[in-house]
């Protein structure tokens, strides 16, 4: 699991560097998917890399275990 966090993605300089660095990091490590944590913002964005959702610290925090724990 790839995870960035920031405050808030609503600063337009603030979003394209948060996204840059994920897309950048998902690409030299081959992943297709990757999260940006923030303070209450949720969308999907899709990139040339792969998918990348935003979501909220309390719903990142309340589905860690589901992406910690190998399915079993």
């Amino acid at each position: 699991m790839l995870a960035q966090v920031c405050e808030s993605m609503a600063e337009q300089q603030t979003r394209k560097r948060e996204v840059a660095a994920l897309c950048e990091t998902m690409a030299e490590l081959q992943f297709t998917e990757g999260i940006i944590v923030t303070r209450n913002e949720e969308e999907l964005i899709k990139a040339e890399s792969g998918q990348i959702s935003v979501v909220p610290a309390w719903r990142f925090l309340l589905n860690i275990s589901d992406r910690l724990l190998p399915d079993g």
